[in-house]
Parts: C-alpha cells; sequence; structure tokens
C-alpha cells in the first residue's frame, strides 16, 4: 500500500510533540500513515509542502502570522490532491464556517485532543485520497486507451489507404467519425527512414528496438507539433510518416527555407534526444485524402533517394534529381566479373576490396532504383555462395534481407567484410578477429560497449560482425556481454557482500532494476539471495 505522507502544523510546541509521538505509535502498527514534516507557522507550512508534496496536512487556525485557512487555501492552488484536517482550540462556528468553504476533510477541536478522534478523521481523509487516487488512475487508463485506439485506427487506415484498400473518396467520410481534419487543408507528406536500421536490430533486443522506435516517434510527433497541425505514424519497420498542415508561401524561396527547417529539426531532434539517426524525405504540398497516394509516392522516393547519398539526409522536392544513365546490365557485368574471381585462389583480398569499391563508383554513376541495386547485389550474394562452397566455406545468409535497410555503402562495406574475411581465412582453422573482440570485451568490462566500437577491435563491419559473432560463439553479443557482466558480479559475490548499486558501478550496468532482473536471469536468484546462499555454503568462519 502507498504510504500517506503527513505533514503538521501548529504553532504550540506541546502539540507538535503530542502529534510526533502518535504518529510514531501509528508506525509500529503497519499503518500507511507516514509524518514527513513539520511547521510552526502558515508561512513555514507553505514552504515545508512546496518540499514534501504531503498527501494530508493537519494543521492549527490561529497560528502567528498566515491563519491556517489562508494557508489551506493557498495549499489547494498548488496541491489540489491534497487533503486537510484542522485541528483547534475554538470550536466557534465561525471557523467551522470557513472551514467548510474551503473543503477540509475534518474539524477537530484539539483541547482535550482525542486520538481516535483524530485517527478516525485520518482513516477518512485516507479513503478518500485512494478514491480520488483510484479515479485518476482509471481516468489515465481511460485516457490512454482511448489515444491508443485512435492512434491504431488513424495507423491501420493511413496503412490501407496507401495500399489501395480504402478508395480515397471513402476516406473524408471514414475519418469524419474519429475528428481527423488535418488534410482539409494543404499538407506535406514527410517519410522518415531509420538509417543503419541493420546495425540497430543486430545491437538492441527486440524490446529495446520497440522502445526507441516508440521514442523516436514521440520526438517526431512534438517535433511537426511545432509546426502546425500534424500526425505521425509508423508505417514500415523501419520508416515513419507524418503530415503537416502547409501554409501558404509567397515564394518558392521561402517554402524551400521552410521544408529545410523542418527536415534539419527532425534529424537534429531524433539525434538529440534518443542518438538515433533517420533520414526525411518530403513532398510538394497537397490538398485533399485523393493526393495522399501521391503525396506519400513522392515523398517515399525522396527519401530513398538518400541510398546514395547517406545518412541524415533532408530531401526536398527542390532538390534536383541526381542524373545517372541507370544501365542495369552494366553493374550486372561488373558483378559477375567479381563473381569470378572468387574461382581463383586469391593471395589476398586487397584485389576483392578494389573490385568492390570500383562497383560502388559504378552504382553512384548508375543510380538505379535502390530496390533494382539491391536486388543485383542479392543475386550476387547467390552466386558468391556457390564459389566459396568450392572452398568447402559457409558464406551467411542472415545478410541477405539486411541489406534492403542499408545504403549502398553499408551494403559494399558489408560485402567487403564478407567476402574478404572469407578470402583470408579459408584455411585458418580459428577465428583471431572473434578473439580480438573477445579480449577487449574482457578488459573493458566495466565500460558500456556497444557493437560499432568492438566491431571495431575486429576490423569487421558492424552488421557483419555481429552475425559472425553469433555464428562463432552461439550467442548474440548482447547476451555474451551481459552473462560476463553478471559472472563477474557473480565472482565478487562470492568474496564479499556489496549493494546492488556498487556491483552496477563496477561491472557498468546503469541501471540497478535491469541488473537484478538480468543476475536472477542468469543465475536463478536474486543478487541477496545468492550472496546469503554462498555465506552459507561456506559455513561458519
Amino acid at each position: 500500500m502507498k504510504p500517506i505522507r503527513c505533514l503538521i502544523v501548529d504553532d504550540e510546541d506541546l502539540i507538535i510533540q503530542r502529534l510526533q509521538l502518535f504518529f510514531e505509535g501509528l508506525s509500529n502498527t503497519g499503518s500507511p500513515f507516514e509524518l514527513v514534516g513539520k511547521a510552526y507557522s502558515g508561512d513555514e507550512g507553505l514552504e515545508e509542502a512546496a518540499r514534501l508534496q504531503p498527501d494530508l496536512v493537519i494543521t492549527d487556525i490561529i497560528m502567528p502570522g498566515m491563519d491556517g485557512i489562508t494557508m489551506i487555501e493557498q495549499m489547494k492552488t498548488a496541491m489540489p490532491h491534497t487533503d486537510f484536517i484542522i485541528l483547534s482550540a475554538y470550536s466557534d462556528f465561525h471557523y467551522a464556517k470557513r472551514a467548510i468553504q474551503v473543503d477540509v476533510s475534518d474539524y477537530i477541536v484539539k483541547v482535550p485532543l482525542n486520538e481516535d478522534e483524530l485517527l478516525q478523521a485520518m482513516n477518512k481523509a485516507a479513503l478518500h485520497l485512494r478514491e480520488a487516487r483510484q479515479k485518476e488512475e482509471q481516468l489515465r487508463k481511460l485516457d490512454m486507451s482511448i489515444l491508443n485506439n485512435r492512434y491504431r485506427v488513424f495507423k491501420q487506415f493511413f496503412q490501407e489507404l496507401l495500399q489501395g484498400e480504402i478508395k480515397t473518396e471513402q476516406a473524408d467520410g471514414v475519418m469524419s467519425s474519429y475528428d481527423m481534419r488535418l488534410l482539409q487543408d494543404s499538407y506535406c507528406c514527410i517519410v522518415m527512414e531509420m538509417d543503419h536500421y541493420t546495425t540497430f536490430i543486430n545491437q538492441y533486443p527486440i524490446s529495446d528496438q520497440s522502445i526507441l522506435k516508440y521514442g523516436i516517434l514521440n520526438v517526431v510527433e512534438e517535433t511537426l507539433r511545432d509546426f502546425g497541425s500534424s500526425f505521425a505514424c509508423d508505417i514500415d519497420r523501419h520508416r515513419f510518416i507524418g503530415f503537416l498542415s502547409w501554409p501558404y508561401m509567397h515564394s518558392m524561396q521561402e517554402s524551400e527555407l521552410k521544408y529545410w527547417q523542418v527536415g534539419q529539426t527532425l534529424v537534429a531532434n531524433v539525434q538529440t534526444y534518443l542518438k538515433q539517426s533517420i533520414s526525411v524525405g518530403m513532398s510538394l504540398p497537397a490538398t485533399g485524402w485523393r493526393e495522399i497516394p501521391a503525396a506519400y509516392a513522392k515523398a517515399l522516393a525522396a527519401c530513398e533517394s538518400h541510398y546514395y547519398t547517406g545518412a541524415e539526409a533532408v530531401i526536398t522536392p527542390f532538390q534536383p534529381a541526381a542524373s545517372g544513365t541507370g544501365d542495369a546490365r552494366r553493374v550486372r557485368s561488373r558483378l559477375q566479373d567479381i563473381c569470378q574471381m572468387l574461382q581463383r585462389e586469391l593471395e589476398d583480398a586487397e584485389e576483392i576490396k578494389s573490385a568492390l569499391q570500383s562497383l560502388r563508383s559504378l552504382a553512384e554513376g548508375e543510380r538505379l532504383p535502390k530496390t533494382v541495386m539491391t536486388g543485383l547485389l542479392k543475386e550476387f550474394m547467390i552466386a558468391a555462395r556457390s564459389r566459396l562452397a568450392m572452398w568447402k566455406q559457409d558464406m551467411e545468409e542472415a545478410g541477405d534481407e539486411g541489406l534492403d535497410y542499408m545504403t549502398l555503402a553499408e551494403q559494399i562495406e558489408f560485402l567487403t567484410a564478407q567476402l574478404a574475411d572469407h578470402v583470408v581465412s579459408r584455411d585458418v582453422p580459428s577465428r583471431s578477429d572473434i578473439a580480438k573482440a573477445v579480449d577487449y570485451i574482457e578488459r573493458n568490462l566495466t565500460e558500456r560497449l556497444s557493437l560499432q566500437v568492438i566491431a571495431k577491435q575486429a576490423n569487421l563491419a558492424p552488421a557483419y560482425f555481429s552475425s559472425l559473432f553469433k555464428k562463432e560463439m552461439k550467442e548474440s553479443l548482447v547476451d555474451y556481454i551481459n552473462r560476463k557482466k553478471i559472472e563477474r558480479a557473480a565472482e565478487l559475490l562470492q568474496v564479499s557482500s556489496y549493494s546492488n548499486q556498487e556491483l552496477c558501478d563496477i561491472v557498468g550496468i546503469m541501471n540497478e532494476a535491469y541488473f537484478c532482473t538480468l543476475f536472477k536471469q542468469k543465475t536463478g536468484s536474486t543478487p541477496r539471495q545468492y550472496c546469503k546462499t554462498v555465506q552459507q555454503s561456506a559455513g561458519p568462519r
């Protein structure tokens, strides 16, 4: 049961002492009432209440300076959920009437003080407080439920609209019942895509991925709201869509400046608050439900152009499309040449690296659509596997889908790391690169270790290193690091007693609750239980 925090205000020291003894007696009975402070005047009572935020204030009326009822009136403004009990030496109707006007929970004559009567009044106030808390929680859950259901309806509606399952002429009628008025005016469609998504899903467990993506959506919503009426939702595993009411602009220069301001603020805020990277593509202003599919297609195409330009790109409708011949045959021919190279037993990996960099330059010149270029790279990976099979080596297939979420530079980096690694290690039985990474983890176990930093120690691309580590070590990098940290903590508890926070500091886990959860998952008991078991097994010393 949540304790009910109490503050007493009275100018008589004997009453204060009497009430302190009264609360000490209650603490031995399992009572929910907890005395958190005392004050000797109305002014001091206001200061203490602001600092302590009590649930219940027990106060006298007649005090030097500000009287108790005036104090209550001011407290109620700042603390509307706090209850009040008046202890007065006066039974005068004038005071009782004023107490009723400020809606105090009870009015008790304190000469003589009847503790049973006071406790009864406190229990009455406690019941009122609990009912208010329950009602507030029910309203909060109801508000969240309505908000979440409304959000889900909007998300599903936009997905069905973009997929053609809902006709644009039906949209206005469908959404009017949900008071969705955003698209009645001119609007801009914005598509935001998470950069480095393959690294993201390899670096974070699924639960953390969901939290971070939800956080990105919240930042996007707050950012767009600063610019006007808006709506945003996730539209794909790594994409978000937003609609922002677009004001009339007097010139192209003014409009372009607005686009840049919105896009750059989105990118900066997601990076600042969540340390995540996104790219943004935007459509020209559109009007009405009928223009949504076309506006989305333009924003999506703009956003996907960061495939060639790199992370944290902002692509506005005013940017000229990059020129390119778009000849897929030239790219496929170059990939076939590289595949032929794999039939030879190369002396080192430099030839492969040089060939793939040449391929990247060619692809940047051709500027094929992302789906076409990625498809060609997937074909190449299938062919490369058959060549590497001649060397009796396996090539990870987990990277195929991951290519869909990479920029061209990341795809080339991934292929370079994977192919070069197979070339140099085809006759090497052990994995020295993984051994280097493991050694680095052991030496820096107290630090917050990231995938990028550890992959750098192995001189491998993060996405490839993550899949290779799991294959070699039979567990993911995150699970390995967490297991090692908990093993270190368990070793320490076998030697001496430590608090949970001390263990967190030693093994480099920032959150105490998360540490305790991990410890129990790995050992089957809490740190305290584990320490007690170790001490019992050791016997008396």
